[in-house]
């Protein structure tokens, strides 16, 4: 089925499609068949669907309908895709082209899973690639592509195929996912990856970080900024309100001079104080006169019309005579008209788009689709405050992320979006819109993401100006980054807005402040490979890091500041050992046997070191004895080669001999995310033995782990669906 961001919009969508004629159901009574049978004389006939006053969306055979899809699935798309049955500007050929139009119905009206209309132009625009070399073989549809055609494909290189890139495996991919319904066999007998063909995947360029220097007193103005600006939010919303009304005030002090009269030079001529600076100033101008010159007698109210209508350019030397309070200060700033307000207003609002990105990692679709309510907010967690962003995600996948998403950040990056909304509700509420950002000019319209990268672009470039040219220390942190890529002293450093999520992910992995799961998580990426390839190479930055710690620098800060806090994870377990509150884990329950048998002894080490106190655990940590690192939230490992670093797999934390448990609020939580996904899977039909088995086994892991921390819980019962999928195991293990 079609994937819509705006759900009330998708169901109205989908009820339009009920009760058409005489059908209950045309999806599924006329739509559904006719894809089935394959009979283009009537299936060509067929309506593609319809809107939701009941009007059709045109013929299936009308390629000009299909055009105009888009705007009715997403009005509010930042990029026109169009769906185009033409190829290169030709026809093509009607049985493929009509293979094609069955196949992306199915997607939209009847698949199973969700499809994206931009999944759906992609689809298209990544098979309609293959119509010419089918032709050239001499056949006309899709049935015919198998593994060895394309394998001959790729030998021959004949094709406008690119085997090495992930696009066309995608497509592709969709004949075989798609193949229930459709009136064509598919050869595919399973979804193709370029190894099948022998192949591998191009590795894409990757964006190079910015350098430390740059990156750090970036930061430092941007926050300095951002701390002076919070203050005076309010100033700053009168700013944008001032943007907003300046024209027509000083189009209403103008229609004033002109009711109260025309002032006369000596020589008799009338001074109408209009400024023929260019071609359109002077037609305007000329339209204008030309008009109020018919008008007898007119009131200020039909002279401000008139101004409104023609938009004469009146000369700025008269501003202070038709609007007296155009000069107007905002912290340091100085305003007197549109053209400094809207320059103050893109740099304010360029330095909060930089932060944002910078502090949190976020895309700049991303960016694009902060909420306009409650976009950010704090929540305190353990005595902590965490800064959550909202937003709406750029790249989804059903299951395993959500349309609408959180990142977390700092405060400052909160302070940024408080800023932002001061700059920008005015302008939205001038056009009662839901977008977040507008432009400073030409009607203070929505804007699309170029225009936010592209202010927050030139807050860096202008604010660096005269630091962006590249050092012999930049070249360093560039060629470690990015060793492939080439980079000279003495150009000027090129800086692109996602080079903020590239140097996001490098340095903090490069720091060890965030673990790759952590990154993922943050990053919204479906799989841990795209996490790391944004991260790549910090294991050398992370080598480099330690080899310079041996200087008082931040290096040594950071590092000590490292020792400090998994030193309070240890104090902080071995805290709750010695008030007896329980603690799971193979090497939680080592030390309670341990307890048990030696007392309050257990916590003194060979040298009768007290494992009660902050300085035993730094020592222990500084000298190697000691490593931990958070697995999940309250699960800790002792580990220096724990494979969860990469993924959190409960049932091998229970009982693992270098594990600490502290508190059960993850393993609950994916108890509960576990038995949500086991009642989905059911009621969706898409239950298998895989996903049985996984959700059992994350239910009864966190079962287990409730159990060793004495927390009472209402255990899960499993459907009968799950229990004759599962396979027990009878008798002792090995």
């Amino acid at each position: 089925m079609i994937k819509i961001p705006n759900l009330e919009h998708l169901n109205v969508i989908t009820k339009a499609q009920n009760n058409i004629g005489k059908h209950l159901n045309y999806l599924i009574d006329v739509l559904k068949p006719a894809i089935k049978h394959g009979n283009w004389d009537e299936f060509e006939k067929l309506d593609i669907g319809f809107d939701t006053n009941g009007n059709s969306l045109g013929k299936i055979i009308d390629n000009d309908a299909w055009k105009k899809l888009q705007q009715f699935f997403t009005p509010d798309a930042n990029k026109t895709l169009t769906l185009d049955f033409s190829l290169d500007g030709k026809v093509i050929e009607r049985n493929l082209q009509n293979e094609l139009k069955s196949l992306i119905l199915k997607m939209m009206w009847l698949s199973p899973r969700e499809n994206s209309f931009t999944t759906l132009y992609q689809t298209l625009a990544g098979l309609k690639k293959c119509i010419k070399p089918l032709l050239l073989e001499g056949v006309n549809s899709f049935a015919y592509i198998d593994i060895n055609l394309l394998d001959k494909w790729a030998i021959e290189d004949s094709t406008s195929l690119n085997f090495r890139r992930e696009a066309i495996y995608s497509s592709l991919n969709k004949l075989f996912i798609e193949q229930d319904g459709l009136s064509f066999d598919i050869a595919l007998t399973n979804t193709l990856s370029p190894s099948e063909l022998g192949l591998s995947l191009i590795e894409r360029e990757q964006f190079s970080v910015i350098p430390q220097r740059l990156y750090w007193q970036a930061l430092c103005e941007a926050e300095s900024l951002i701390n002076k600006l919070h203050p005076i939010r309010d100033k700053i919303e009168m700013l944008s309100n001032y943007l907003i009304t300046f024209r027509s005030k000083i189009y209403k002090g103008y229609a004033s001079y002109l009711h109260q009269g025309v002032s006369v030079r000596p020589s008799g001529e009338y001074r109408w104080r209009l400024e023929n600076s260019n071609k359109n100033s002077r037609v305007a101008n000329r339209l204008f006169l030309e008009a109020f010159t018919k008008l007898t007698s007119p009131t200020k109210i039909q002279i401000t019309s008139l101004i409104e209508h023609y938009e004469p350019s009146i000369k700025e030397s008269f501003y202070d005579n038709c609007y007296p309070e155009r000069h107007i200060i905002v912290g340091n700033k100085t305003i007197s008209n549109q053209s400094q307000a809207e320059q103050v207003l893109t740099k304010y609002s360029g330095v909060c788009v930089w932060a944002l990105m910078a502090k949190s990692g976020m895309r700049g679709d991303e960016i694009n689709e902060l909420h306009t309510v409650n976009g950010c907010y704090e929540e305190v967690i353990a005595g902590q405050s965490i800064y959550l962003i909202n937003a709406d995600l750029g790249k989804t996948v059903k299951g395993i992320q959500s349309k609408q998403d959180e990142f977390v950040s700092t405060k400052i990056a909160m302070k940024a979006y408080d800023i932002l909304q001061a700059i920008h509700s005015p302008l939205r509420q001038a056009h009662n819109s839901t977008r977040f950002f507008h432009k400073f000019r030409e009607g203070f319209t929505a804007v699309q993401k170029a225009s936010i990268t592209r202010q927050a672009k030139k807050w860096f470039e202008q604010t660096l100006a005269s630091e962006l040219t590249l050092t012999n220390e930049d070249i360093m942190d560039l060629k470690l980054s990015d060793p492939d890529r080439n980079f000279e002293i003495g150009n000027d450093y090129e800086f692109s807005c996602h080079q903020l999520r590239r140097s996001f992910a490098y340095y903090l992995v490069g720091y060890e402040l965030l673990s790759f799961p952590q990154l993922k998580q943050q990053f919204s990426h479906v799989s841990l490979a795209m996490t790391r390839h944004y991260a790549k190479n910090a294991s050398k930055f992370q080598k480099l890091r330690m080899q310079k710690s041996s200087k008082k620098d931040l290096y040594t800060d950071v590092e000590n500041e490292r020792v400090r806090q998994k030193a309070q994870i240890y104090l902080n377990i071995y805290n709750q050992f010695a008030n007896k509150e329980r603690v799971a884990g193979g090497k939680g329950k080592e030390f309670t046997k341990k307890m048990i048998e030696q007392g309050l002894n257990a916590f003194k080490d060979k040298t009768d070191n007290d494992m009660l106190t902050i300085e035993y655990w730094e020592n222990i940590i500084k000298t190697g004895k000691r490593h931990i690192h958070v697995v999940a939230p309250g699960i800790y490992c002792t580990s220096q080669s724990c494979s969860l670093r990469t993924q959190v797999n409960l049932i091998g934390c229970v009982d693992c001999d270098n594990d600490y448990i502290v508190d059960a609020v993850y393993a609950e939580a994916m108890r509960k995310e576990a038995e949500t996904h086991m009642y989905f899977d059911i009621e969706h039909n898409e239950l298998t033995p895989q996903t049985a088995s996984e959700s059992y086994i994350k239910i009864t892991a966190a079962q287990r782990i409730m159990d060793d921390l004495g927390i009472k819980y209402e255990p899960v019962k499993f459907p009968k669906a799950v229990n004759k999928l599962l396979i027990y195991q009878v008798g002792e293990t090995e």
